[in-house]
């Protein structure tokens, strides 16, 4: 089966200049059975390259260009695309062309489905996550032009996402309540595939003094600066009554000035690090008290995996079950005595020890979720074929 991937940036894993989607376009594409060919066009909107292990696995590989932020920003009033989308409206003879030659198209993300009437043959799209409604719930939690710029976009992401239902074999996102919730609003095929976890090796015993706590994740996506804020000003205060000495470890790639600025009283700030298995496992506990950002948290199951609990806002946790290792709360409050629970009740964490021990974070590999996405195209290459 030959396959054509026409990806929104380089398939990458790059610490500092890779993200979650790049990183889910990756390993799918690596990990797809041998007799698959892949023909890769993916637009060049990073100073990363694709991952040298998944280069070798391509049969060809086409960059194409980005328009530039400032006249896409300028753009703005005259077009029904979201900002990024419109970015990457060009080179679409490239994708006509090498879509004919495939069996099937995999899209993966938001900002390439504005090609949509550029691919010919049978679609699988990526959507990763429903991006009309993050924007909207992230417009809920602003003001001003700040919240109208929101509005402004979740309607245009929405506009793709009913032509894309409309276009394609199969729509997939991460996260199993997004897949059923876009679903039932569309009456569209829309399937979960949730993201494998890497293996995070050997444990080599529990943390040690003082009492840590750590958060995890890409320190520009505005959920988690959110979530950090929150984590900082509103729960840490809270936990310090209960722990005085406790400290804050944050990690993760390209943080921004705001992120950085938390840095200071008992608050690391540590940036891209080589393993973030070794951060989850220098601390007693993670935490993640967002209340916005959509999808499925891949830091939640790295860090149960790495053998250490979680304390998790309800939409934090999203996509993944409450156990004794994974204490879901609403409130700042719930979350600062949920930490302070794990930090000082005996209880409390042997109950969440005897969780983690019995398999309460199983790890889901990329094997798996690449199989399932070789089903999905699959099915629409032959499905096209029998019309």
């Amino acid at each position: 089966m030959r396959v054509f991937c026409l990806a929104e940036s380089p398939p990458s894993t790059d610490a500092r200049y890779g993200n979650g989607s790049t990183m889910i376009s990756c390993h799918l594409l690596q990990n797809l059975p041998e007799d698959v060919r892949i023909d890769l066009a993916y637009f060049d909107d990073r100073p990363v390259p694709v991952d040298p292990g998944l280069r070798e696995r391509l049969h060809s590989v086409v960059r194409l260009p980005v328009r530039g932020r400032l006249p896409a920003l300028l753009h703005q009033p005259f077009t029904r695309l979201p900002r990024a989308t419109w970015q990457r409206q060009v080179s679409r003879e490239v994708v006509r062309s090498l879509s004919a030659e495939a069996d099937v198209t995999y899209l993966h993300g938001l900002h390439v489905f504005g090609q949509l009437d550029a691919v010919e043959g049978p679609v699988v799209a990526h959507a990763v996550d429903p991006w009309s409604a993050y924007w909207a719930e992230r417009a809920a939690h602003r003001r001003g032009l700040a919240r109208t710029y929101d509005l402004v976009q979740s309607r245009r992401a929405a506009r793709l996402e009913d032509r894309l239902v409309d276009r394609a074999s199969s729509v997939v996102v991460v996260n199993a309540g997004d897949a059923r919730t876009w679903a039932e609003r569309s009456g569209a095929r829309v399937v979960a595939v949730p993201n494998g976890t890497a293996s995070p090796g050997d444990d080599d015993g529990a943390a040690g003094p003082p009492a840590t706590v750590a958060f995890v994740g890409s320190l520009d996506y505005p959920p988690n600066v959110e979530a950090l804020d929150v984590l900082v000003h509103e729960v840490l205060p809270l936990v310090r009554r209960e722990v005085p000495g406790v400290r804050l470890v944050v990690a993760g790639r390209r943080p921004t000035a705001d992120v950085l600025s938390l840095a200071g009283a008992g608050v690391e700030v540590r940036g891209d690090v080589p393993d973030v298995v070794e951060v989850f496992r220098s601390a007693h506990v993670a935490v993640y008290p967002g209340r916005t950002g959509r999808g499925t948290k891949n830091t939640v199951a790295e860090a149960l995996g790495a053998g250490r609990p979680v304390v998790a806002s309800v939409e934090s946790s999203r996509g993944h079950s409450p156990t004794p290792a994974l204490l879901v709360r609403s409130t700042s409050a719930e979350v600062a005595e949920a930490v302070v629970a794990l930090l000082t009740d005996p209880a409390t964490r042997m109950a969440a020890a005897a969780a983690l021990e019995g398999g309460a974070a199983p790890r889901r590999s990329w094997q798996s979720a690449a199989q399932e996405f070789d089903r999905l195209l699959r099915a629409a290459a032959i499905e096209t074929a029998s019309r």
